[in-house]
């Protein structure tokens, strides 16, 4: 039976990549930040001091890939 979930290991490299581009469109602006991922889907997690960093975190996420892939809970404190 063929899963509709790409591979882990595709899954894995997703989201070491959208870990290192975070970091440097952001600067290491946002904190605490963690790339999970579940059942297929990967999930940024971390906190931002501003919406403008935000903002950044999710400009870089197009950058890597469609952003309906990825969810972003990417929260300003």
């Amino acid at each position: 039976m063929a899963s509709n979930f790409p591979a882990q290991s595709v899954v894995d490299s997703l989201a070491e990549t959208l870990e290192r581009q975070i970091d440097e469109r952001t600067f290491h602006r946002v904190r605490r930040l963690h790339i999970d991922s579940d059942a297929g889907r990967v999930v940024v997690h971390g906190f931002a001091s501003s919406y403008y960093v935000k903002q950044l975190a999710l400009a870089a996420v197009c950058e890597v890939t469609n952003p309906d892939l990825v969810d972003v809970d990417i929260q300003v404190a």
